[in-house]
């Protein structure tokens, strides 16, 4: 039987959204994810984490998705 936890450290939590720990930070100031404090330590309640990725937008189809010098290209101003 596995258990799954209740809480994440911020490192996790980026880690399990692919985002950093700055965003969740800024997630967790903007109350989008609920956290806890246990002495220094601080604990991502991880329901809150799946309810935020549940509440994102799915991609659609047709908006590319763009990686490397590609990207960087569309995002410059033409000249």
């Amino acid at each position: 039987m596995l258990l799954e936890p209740l809480a994440l450290s911020p490192r996790e939590a980026a880690t399990m959204l692919s985002i950093s720990r700055r965003s969740i930070s800024r997630l967790i100031r903007a109350r989008k994810l609920i956290a806890r404090e246990y002495g220094a330590r601080t604990l991502v309640d991880v329901e809150s984490v799946k309810a935020f990725y549940a509440s994102l937008p799915i991609k659609q189809i047709s908006s590319p998705i763009v990686f490397g010098r590609r990207a960087k290209r569309q995002l410059e101003p033409r000249r």
